[in-house]
């Protein structure tokens, strides 16, 4: 008797035809474990079980590539035997800068880094490390060009300790982070590293603080850049300043910004201190680009004239005073250059000594009355 009915139901029957138009082939539910027990008997009449919906899993997030922390693997171009060295001088964050400078020189033959590290050294310590001595004995060596320093976030974190006089100092009494007499101390140990980069007729790059993340601490590198700064000037050397580059929109603290190709990346390390290599690699670019004023770039004329005073400004391989050349002072003419045609006289007479090039009967500048 079921059988009779469910094959009425299946063939068509009075009742069954309606039911199927309706709601198609009726199925009794599967088990919990997914059998049914009409399936066999169904699929002889020629009816399918309905298909359960398989619930799809969502993507799963894709997360963006890691940065790596470290300096890019690259291969830098050999160098020229009587390759021009530029000589990184300080603590942790010279190493740093070191790397950064290493990897924008790679594919320039004539130019090469050497650094000079104590991880941990400042000016200051005890005992202090003999920078001068160390700086004059590899400048004897040979071939360097230019001498950076970067170093002071370690005297800034012992700067509570009195500054213990050396040699030379015999004047100056120990004396507390921040003081008048912690400040002459400080100038003049970084003073004698620069004179004996001046003695040698070198230039000198002296690379600011960046700011940090704690505030207390945050105050000693900006006193730190105070020394730094107006002793470089006051011998006349390249003061970098890097302390607004690592701010953000509202002159604070900032982990994040623009690389040197304008992304978005993490700049600062974890302590609140250092650099990631995207940072370090931006410290070393604005350096880079105070060198390249210095030495007038690094081509075949590269270090031609650096022998004149740091402050020369190179740009075609000879030494032109800067302090003449922005405000017109003597010309300094080589003889031997051929003459530069006409057009560009006329505009080097204009844009330079403002004389007006003469006028031109018929041209809208010329204001002559018609004479007849």
């Amino acid at each position: 008797m079921i059988l009779l009915c469910l094959g009425l139901a299946l063939s068509g029957g009075p009742w069954g035809t309606s039911a199927f138009a309706q709601n198609g082939p009726i199925t009794p539910p599967p088990s919990a474990d997914g059998f049914n027990p009409f399936g066999p008997l169904l699929r002889l009449f020629g009816v399918t079980e309905r298909e359960r919906p398989v619930k799809e899993k969502p993507p799963a997030a894709v997360r963006p590539a890691r940065q790596p922390s470290g300096p890019p693997a690259f291969t830098a171009a050999p160098k020229d035997d009587d390759a021009g060295i530029i000589l990184i001088v300080g603590d942790g964050m010279a190493e740093g800068l070191a790397e950064g400078m290493a990897f924008i020189l790679a594919q320039k033959p004539s130019v090469r880094v050497e650094r000079l590290v104590e991880p941990k050294a400042g000016l200051l310590g005890t005992p202090p490390v003999a920078w001068a001595d160390k700086v004059a004995a590899r400048i004897a060596g040979g071939n360097v060009r230019a001498v950076v320093m970067m170093l002071g976030s370690s005297d800034v974190e012992v700067g509570s300790a009195p500054v213990e006089p050396t040699s030379g100092e015999a004047g100056i009494a120990g004396s507390a982070f921040g003081t008048p007499a912690w400040r002459e101390t400080y100038r003049q140990r970084l003073g004698a590293v620069i004179q004996v980069v001046r003695r040698e007729r070198k230039p000198f790059l002296v690379v600011s603080l960046p700011p940090v993340e704690a505030a207390d601490l945050n105050q000693g590198f900006q006193v730190v850049n105070e020394v730094l700064k107006l002793t470089a000037e006051a011998a006349r050397s390249t003061y970098v300043d890097i302390w607004s580059v690592f701010l953000d929109d509202n002159e604070a603290y900032a982990v994040f910004g623009p690389d040197v190709a304008g992304q978005r990346r993490r700049l600062r390390a974890n302590d609140g201190i250092g650099f990631t290599w995207a940072g370090y690699r931006k410290v070393a670019f604005f350096v880079e680009r105070e060198l390249g004023r210095v030495l007038g770039g690094y081509g075949s004329q590269a270090f031609e004239g650096v022998a004149d005073d740091p402050d020369f400004i190179v740009l075609t391989g000879r030494a032109v005073p800067a302090a003449d050349a922005l405000a017109g002072g003597p010309e300094v003419i080589d003889e031997f250059a051929p003459e530069p045609p006409v057009s560009v006289q006329a505009a080097q007479r204009f844009f330079i000594l403002g004389e007006a090039p003469p006028s031109v009967p018929g041209r809208v500048d010329d204001t002559r009355l018609e004479t007849r």
